[in-house]
């Protein structure tokens, strides 16, 4: 499995640490098509439900941009300022997610 769901948390909060370190390390590259929730739900045993969530949560730090028709993709560059300094602080400012 290429992602490892460690740590602390919910699901969701241990899905979207592992999916910002794969984005941060590279796995998943910039500009990459992330897999889609409903396979990526299916390969690590989750519901769709959480990986949904998880994405939203990417999607709001800037680690993941929305292509309508098209899917979810890496964001290209660098997360914005913003989003590393919710993910050091542990906490979207909405969200309880870290």
């Amino acid at each position: 499995m290429w992602l490892r769901l460690e740590g602390e948390g919910t699901l969701t909060v241990r899905l979207v640490r592992a999916l910002r370190e794969a984005i941060r390390s590279g796995r998943l590259e910039a500009g990459a098509r992330a897999p889609s929730s409903r396979a990526l739900a299916e390969e690590l045993g989750l519901s769709r439900v959480t990986v949904v969530r998880a994405f939203e949560q990417l999607l709001a730090e800037g680690y993941l941009e929305s292509r309508r028709g098209s899917g979810t993709f890496v964001a290209s560059g660098r997360a914005p300022a913003r989003a590393e300094a919710v993910a050091r602080r542990g906490a979207a400012p909405s969200m309880p997610f870290p």
